[in-house]
């Protein structure tokens, strides 16, 4: 009986090792190789090189795990992000034991594109109109290698970093919510990249983003241009701004999007964006010192939960954030109205043209009921739908 696990042992060792053979390995991760393994903190760290660069990735021991990917600030690299991955101050960088996580890195001085490449393609717009510059293909190809070389679950992949890795997290990871779960970004070196990314691309529903950023922060020039493409087109951003400028403060914003649980987010699952909401701030302008709203935020209160997902029926729990998720008090609105659109719908497909009855049900009585129709894409947008602490249901059919 020994003798036959043995075996049976070997036999799905040599299986396993087969299988990560025929992992491809990307042109962009050629030469790729394993320069040390080690602890840190407790915490098994695997050291990946393909020169001129090189990534940290830290397994997590629970099966088919939840990957976090994080992207340095300029003046930091992989090797500055581990030694602080194990300190929650960083929070876009913060290395919990529940998640595999992979810190790449974008310091040689070789290579002065950064995360974002903006500059090359500033300089050649045309040839990456429809193509990725080689600093994004690196990032997307290692997540992906990783994915399938740990069996990583690939609807709880999460992108973040700060400053110049805020703003790569925007450019590489807002057109790709066919990778990427939710974002989080702080104080974020410039939007221009990730606008031009969108607007020359046909990109899946985004990942939900998490924005905490400062009006009075010289690389915050593009936050407004941001604002402006993700409400004119439907797309989902929880932003907060506090006079802080270019620091590490996202505590110092409000409460309601610094705790926003944006690990509950999964890429299987649809999600609603908040549109025109009667308790969204005004965003006071880049640079603007005296006007009102000096801190605010957008979008910062809903909360939601998905119940229903089938091919005739549609529902979703909405409600606003109670005060005991927050670690700091915050005042939060009784009541919210905002028009609500459904994005990355699963079994529910909303044909272009139809038409859907709504509802939204609280305690069992009928809140308010309509009638919508599908835009030209097949998005539905429900108009001002009423949202307090109560959870409401919004009923589709």
């Amino acid at each position: 009986m020994k003798k036959l696990f043995l075996s049976l042992l070997l036999l799905f060792t040599l299986a396993t090792n087969i299988f990560a053979e025929k992992i491809k390995l990307p042109e962009s991760l050629k030469g790729l190789k394993i320069a040390k393994e080690f602890t840190k903190n407790e915490r098994q760290v695997v050291r990946y090189e393909h020169a001129p660069y090189y990534f940290y990735y830290l397994p997590c021991k629970k099966k088919n795990p939840p990957l976090r990917v994080m992207l340095h600030h300029a003046g930091g690299s992989g090797d500055k992000c581990l030694n602080e991955s194990l300190n929650v101050k960083h929070r876009h960088q913060y290395a919990s034991e529940e998640f595999a996580v992979l810190y790449l890195d974008c310091s040689n001085p070789k290579d002065p594109n950064w995360w974002w490449g903006w500059n090359h393609i500033k300089s050649r717009k045309e040839e990456y109109k429809d193509k990725l510059q080689v600093t994004e293909q690196r990032v997307l190809d290692t997540v992906q290698w990783i994915i399938q070389k740990y069996d990583i679950n690939t609807n709880r992949v999460y992108l973040s970093g700060r400053s110049m890795g805020g703003s790569g997290s925007l450019g590489i990871g807002y057109n790709h919510g066919d990778t990427f779960a939710a974002m989080l970004v702080n104080v974020p070196a410039g939007a221009e990249h990730m606008l031009y990314r969108m607007k020359n691309s046909d990109y899946p529903d985004p990942p939900p983003t998490v924005n905490t950023s400062s009006h009075l922060d010289r690389w915050s020039r593009d936050q407004e241009s941001l604002l402006t493409y993700c409400k004119e087109n439907k797309l989902p951003m929880i932003f907060a701004w506090e006079p802080f400028g270019h620091k590490s403060r996202p505590n110092e914003a409000n409460a309601a999007v610094y705790n926003f649980p944006w690990f509950d987010i999964v890429k299987n699952e649809a999600y609603p964006v908040f549109g025109n909401s009667s308790t969204d701030d005004t965003y006071p302008g880049f640079n603007n010192k005296t006007g009102e709203n000096q801190r605010g935020q957008i979008n910062a209160y809903y909360r939601w939960k998905n119940i229903t997902d089938k091919k005739k029926t549609f529902t979703i729990e909405l409600r606003l954030v109670k005060k005991d998720k927050l670690d700091k008090e915050e005042m939060i609105p009784q009541e919210s109205i905002a028009d609500v659109t459904l994005r990355r719908l699963q079994r529910f497909k909303a044909l272009p043209g139809k038409s859907y009855k709504w509802r939204t049900v609280a305690r069992k009585k009928v809140i308010q009921k309509g009638k919508i129709k599908a835009n030209e894409n097949g998005l539905l947008t429900i108009p001002q739908v009423r949202m307090t602490k109560i959870p409401v249901e919004l009923q589709i059919k």
